[in-house]
């Protein structure tokens, strides 16, 4: 009787939620039924599940809320004050970006902040963010407390009349689905919390722990490197070299712990910190920054994330020389019976306890690599001098540690290269879900996410490619199955029509030999390669490894030429003769070739002509002496494969004399094609869409207008909800900064370094004139940022000819950037020696303005007290590669133009290029409250009022102007003379 009288009231509750005035049909039951009756009805059940009391526009496209996202009810208040700061009185510019940035993140909003350099603004971004996710985390259990309570109520059975059984019934279920999840969130929330506060008081115990007997592996053979075997680098097998492709739906080989499905057990949903800069040295100082915050770093766990060549402990792998190499021979071990002993589960989470309790991995791959394990032990090292291969075995891999301790982050520290790339993001298990990126240095985002998306192809590179692939394709041509011998036939022909676009004006004398720029679809046609499937052969190249056998096959062939003398004299009396000729001969070039890893455009970012100073740096010597080249043919093929409408190839070609090609095949700037894209914007989608919130600092952010549009707006983030702060220096800008735009040398010539008259022997000597009386006013070191290099090169020869040079070395001593950056730091220490010193009255400097030393050095206090900038640093305007970006953005972002009465956004683009670069200049001499410095700036162009708006806010109120007719230059008698009141007041 109860199953049946459960069953009809369900069905009258179903009726009457379908009837429109919502009345329950009446039930005509002989006795009214008790609860009771109603505890063994399955049948009952299930209909009731099935009935909704709930409209689905109320239900439907619930979701249950972020644990850690307030309501408006629950929003965090501004701090007034931040004790977590390491100084005890931080400047009001410090506090008012700090409580910037707090606000910004509790709204969950994009900005940009725009702070001088040298006024702590990465410590400020440390403090702020850190603190508020302190805050936010503090949330969690006064949270789940009370989702506990509200659950507990809800389970409760409270007294309810016989008909409004059915409506308690579906209200508690309904409530239960919205804070059952919820619940689950945060209690594993809190779980991740309470584990790391148990990681950070227990440092000690977990170093200890490294040294655990019970996890060694029995593979300490596997650590030793044996000379009769050294699988990896010496090749001595041929057959380890032969792959094959007998099933075309092979995978590539990747990582198995990236190939794993994640769920949301094994990630927990805590909030995270992406801190991202340029460099790892860049990171390296933020890591010391967050030091000096005590309260902060005893609580939050920290990550910074490398590379394998910089954390793998196994010599057999981190001995090889390239990358690429080193990340295959890696997976390939984790693939072999063999095994990688540092690879053990256990030893990789003890490693990656301690990374998370304090230890940066970097420290713990250098101790282990160099045996220095006093560091990590202390006096516990001094009885384990005679078992480092045991210890090495013990201690777990640093790289598959910090990938390890990755969920647990609550600041990871990544390189720019790490966090533009979704495929790298992915390899290294980065998750943007529920995270807060803060991008440092973000005045170059976009051409750092330029240069990240593009690749360099030098006619020697495919030279080298189809060499070895001709080489291959004939040694193993009875071993290859049908698949694998048409994959490398394709491959050989597409690397041949990629030869052809750039020697096809051998033959042609009249021919143009300047760069030009082509969409990838007309690079392919023009290649005579547009019919030919791509995809097949960039899977081809990701399959079984085989860019590092090919690498491997050139270096055995090379090493078997070498044996045979008879082969060897031969070869080298034939300079075209095949492989051994060709590898000889780039191996001969290594030690010349600086190509840079991250690739810049030619010409682009230099000024006037010329290639930027950034645009070359020192690479590590090519792996087997074709493998670099390999590398970058694999890497242009996968960008022509996923570029969009606004991917370009500039195309620079070979000439009609014969021997260009061989000339070109040592020069960086010989034929190639280079692979870029136009709109760096969209590449950051991903950033701002899938993140929490995405934070933007630097020295020199403006133009705001060209990053709220290009980064954020197409991200779905209206430019009025971004939030934009910028604050004066901690400095006296009146006082403590005194700025001279000077427009005419004491003889009245007029000082122009235009790309055309800079190099005039009349502007070098009044140049040089200039700043040898400029030296004589001024104490301590002189910083002077030249144009280029090679102007650097051309005055520096002209002055020595006229005496100049010697002159001004009489002065103060001089130095010159160098363009191997190997020798910088002796420069470096040399020149501040001088400086301090103060023999014979200090030091003066060369650099090259967007160089090393632009970005990144402070020359604080003795070593710039004045800092002098000659000419403009405008891209070149012939430059192919600039006009078709200048003209995209024009089409792509007309409505920028309206907001800056009229000028386009490509004129926007070129004028940013040149003062980003300026103001960064400019920032590196005053670096503290009571630094000071003068700035000359020895141009006429920065006479112009339309320049000088272009500067900072804190720079213009030091302008040292000529009063009078509108003339916003200074005379050079003026300047000295107020260089020598300026000096004399401050250093009294």
């Amino acid at each position: 009787m109860a199953v049946n009288s459960r069953q009809n009231a369900a069905f009258c509750f179903t009726e009457a939620i379908s009837r429109k005035d919502g009345t329950i049909p009446k039930l005509s039951l002989s006795s009214p039924p008790s609860m009771d009756e109603f505890t063994a009805d399955t049948q009952g059940d299930s209909i009731l599940a099935g009935v909704s009391l709930f409209s689905s526009d109320q239900i439907g496209d619930y979701k249950h809320p972020d644990p850690h996202i307030a309501s408006p009810t629950q929003s965090l208040p501004i701090p007034k004050e931040f004790p977590d700061f390491p100084f005890p009185n931080p400047y009001p510019q410090q506090v008012a970006l700090m409580q910037s940035i707090y606000d910004t993140l509790e709204r969950n909003r994009c900005g940009i902040f725009q702070s001088p350099t040298g006024t702590g603004k990465s410590l400020s971004l440390l403090t702020a963010s850190l603190r508020w996710l302190l805050d936010r985390n503090s949330t969690v259990q006064p949270k789940l407390k009370d989702l506990r309570e509200k659950l507990k109520a809800i389970n409760t059975p409270s007294m309810q009349s016989d008909l409004d059984w059915v409506m308690a019934y579906e209200k508690s279920r309904m409530e239960k689905l919205i804070i059952e999840p919820e619940l689950e969130d945060l209690a594993r929330v809190n779980d991740c919390l309470e584990k790391i506060s148990d990681l950070k008081t227990s440092s000690s115990k977990l170093l200890s722990d490294l040294l655990n007997d019970s996890c060694v592996t029995s593979a300490r053979h596997s650590i030793a490197i044996d000379p009769q075997e050294e699988a990896f680098d010496e090749g001595i097998q041929v057959e380890e070299f032969l792959f094959d492709i007998a099933n075309e739906n092979l995978e590539p080989i990747e990582d198995e712990e990236r190939s794993k499905p994640a769920t949301d057990a094994e990630q927990p949903r805590i909030l995270q910190i992406i801190y991202c800069s340029r460099t790892h040295s860049q990171l390296n100082q933020v890591l010391g920054e967050l030091k000096r915050c005590r309260s902060l770093i005893n609580q939050i766990t920290a990550v910074q994330l490398a590379a394998r060549h910089s954390l793998c402990t196994n010599k057999k792998i981190y001995r090889l020389s390239h990358p690429e190499a080193i990340n295959e021979a890696c997976l390939e071990l984790g693939r072999s019976k063999q095994k990688c002993p540092m690879r053990n589960r256990s030893s990789v989470i003890r490693v990656s306890n301690c990374i998370l309790s304090g230890v940066p991995a970097s420290v713990i791959a250098s101790c282990v690599r160099e045996d220095r394990y006093s560091d990590l032990f202390g006096k516990q090292a001094g009885t384990l001098k005679n078992q480092a291969p045991d210890i090495t075995a013990r201690i777990g891999c640093p790289y598959y540690a910090t990938r390890s301790a990755l969920p647990l982050a609550q600041l990871i520290l990544v390189p720019y290269s790490t966090l533009l790339q979704p495929a790298t993001r992915a390899q290294y298990g980065i998750s943007l879900k529920n995270a807060v990126i803060i991008i440092d240095e973000a005045h170059n985002l976009l051409e750092a996410t330029t240069s990240s998306m593009s690749v360099l192809l030098h006619l020697r590179d495919i030279h080298s490619v189809l060499t070895v692939l001709r080489s291959y394709q004939q040694y193993y041509a009875s071993r290859f199955s049908s698949v694998c011998s048409l994959r490398l036939k394709q491959l050989i022909s597409f690397v041949q029509c990629l030869q052809n676009v750039l020697t096809a004006h051998r033959s042609n004398v009249t021919a143009s030999l300047e760069s030009r720029v082509v969409t990838v679809s007309g690079m392919l046609s023009e290649a005579g390669a547009d019919n030919m499937s791509l995809h097949q052969l960039t899977d081809c190249m990701h399959q079984k490894r085989m860019v590092a056998k090919l690498a491997g096959f050139a270096k055995w062939l090379v090493d078997k030429s070498g044996r045979q003398t008879a082969v060897k004299r031969q070869a080298d009396t034939d300079p075209s003769m095949g492989m051994h000729a060709l590898l000889t001969r780039m191996k001969r070039r290594n030690t010349d070739q600086q190509d840079n890893d991250s690739v810049h455009a030619p010409f682009i970012h230099g000024s006037s002509g010329e290639a930027s100073s950034g645009s070359t740096s020192s690479k590590p010597p090519d792996l087997e002496g074709c493998s670099s080249s390999l590398y970058k043919f694999q890497a242009f093929l996968d960008a022509v494969i996923i570029s969009e409408d606004d991917a370009r190839v500039m195309i620079t070609p070979v000439g009609p004399n014969p021997l260009d090609a061989s000339i070109a095949s040592s020069d960086t700037k010989g034929p190639s094609l280079y692979f870029t894209v136009l709109n760096p914007g969209r590449y950051l989608r991903d950033l701002v869409q899938q993140s929490r919130c995405v934070l933007l600092a630097g020295g020199t952010m403006e133009p705001f207008e060209e990053l709220i549009e290009q980064v954020f707006v197409p991200a779905g983030k209206p430019s009025e909800s971004t939030v934009v702060f910028a604050c004066d220096h901690v400095i006296d800008p009146k006082r403590q900064l005194a700025v001279y735009p000077v427009a005419e040398s004491p003889n009245g010539q007029v000082l122009e370094f235009t790309y055309q008259k800079r190099c005039t022997p009349q502007v070098m000597d009044e140049c040089g004139e200039v700043i040898l009386q400029i030296c004589s006013r001024t104490p301590n070191g002189i910083v002077v940022f030249l144009p280029s290099y090679d102007y650097q090169q051309s005055v520096c020869l002209h002055w020595e000819k006229t005496g100049l040079l010697e002159r001004l070395n009489k002065q103060k001593r001089v130095f010159r950037e160098p363009r191997n950056p190997s020798s910088l730091t002796q420069v470096m220490q040399a020149y501040g020696t001088a400086c301090t010193e103060n023999r014979p009255n200090g030091a003066l400097l060369f650099c090259v303005i967007g160089g090393r030393l632009s970005e990144g050095i402070n020359f604080s206090d003795k070593l710039a007290r004045a800092v002098i900038i000659v000419g403009m640093p405008y891209p070149n305007p012939q430059c192919p590669l600039l006009r078709e970006k200048m003209t995209y953005l024009d089409r792509q972002f007309a409505r920028i133009g309206a907001s800056r009465s009229g000028t386009s956004p490509g004129r926007l683009h070129y004028d940013a290029l040149c003062m980003r670069l300026i103001n960064q200049a400019i920032g590196r001499a005053v670096r503290h409250a009571n630094d000071y410095a003068a700035v000359v700036l020895l141009d006429r162009r920065f006479s112009r009022s339309s320049v000088q708006q272009k500067l900072p806010s804190w720079v213009r109120e030091s302008l040292r102007n000529t009063i009078g007719l509108g003339n916003s230059s200074i005379s050079v008698d003026s300047t000295l003379h107020h260089l020598t009141l300026f000096f004399s007041r401050l250093e009294n």
